[in-house]
Order: C-alpha cells, then sequence, then structure tokens
C-alpha cells in the first residue's frame, strides 16, 4: 500500500469500527504519542486500546478535512464527531457547536504506521475521560 492508501485505510477502519483491520495498518514495533493517553511503543498497546475504544464511546467518527503526503510522512486534520459509552456528546462544554479538531501526524514504512502523533485540545474529550451520564 502506498502512504496515501495507508491513509485513507485508517480513517476508513476508524469510522466503521473495524478495529481488526486498524490494528493490521501498524508495524509491531509502533512507537506513538496520543493526547489523552501519552506516548506508547508496541502494538499490544493498541491491542489494548481496542477495549477502551469499543465501550467507552458509542460512537466515534475521525473525518479527515485535509490530507497531506510528503515521502513516508502524512498529515491530517480531522474533524471528531463522537459521544461517550452514555451517548454524551465530546464537545466543548459551553459552545457544543463548535467544531472538535485535531491532527495526526503518520510515518510509514513498508505499507505499515511505525509512528503516529495525535494533536487535539483535550477539553473535549472530558465527557469520554470522566464516563459521565451528563
Amino acid at each position: 500500500m502506498t502512504v496515501r492508501e495507508v491513509i485513507d485505510r485508517y480513517y476508513d477502519c476508524v469510522n466503521r469500527g473495524d478495529w481488526t483491520g486498524w490494528l493490521e495498518l501498524f508495524s509491531d514495533d509502533v512507537v506513538g504519542d496520543e493526547q489523552l493517553a501519552g506516548h506508547f511503543a508496541g502494538i499490544d498497546v493498541l491491542r489494548g486500546a481496542v477495549g477502551g475504544l469499543t465501550s467507552g464511546y458509542s460512537r466515534f467518527n475521525m473525518l479527515p478535512q485535509r490530507v497531506l503526503v510528503d515521502g513516508d510522512a502524512a498529515v491530517v486534520v480531522w474533524r471528531c464527531i463522537a459521544a461517550n459509552s452514555h451517548s454524551v456528546p465530546i464537545a466543548y462544554p459551553n459552545d457544543a457547536a463548535r467544531l472538535v479538531i485535531g491532527a495526526n501526524y503518520f510515518q510509514v514504512q513498508n505499507g505499515k504506521i511505525v509512528y503516529m502523533r495525535t494533536i487535539h485540545d483535550s477539553l473535549p474529550f472530558q465527557p469520554f475521560i470522566t464516563q459521565s451520564a451528563s
């Protein structure tokens, strides 16, 4: 797969909840930095994260707004539409209409993601972090 195909498949898998397909996109020795979870190393960490994603969100969509590919690197600016397990929207507390946006940086080698970084404002994700019903 080309870098662009890997990136397109990444978001396709996320948006369909195909976590098995999503995991297949990463190298076994993947390294990353995730805004909420922090630094991670190894595919087993991501395998463990799938349970949190499936139980922590009743809806989770990352909609790419802009994709830039340069060699083996890519940056995606995305919009997130999601809700925690109690169906509380991932949103800004005082401005629910404000778009929740962020970005991912990827390094891809031999058709696998070897590094990923997620960058976004953590405030809208408080309903996921606290799993409150209100």
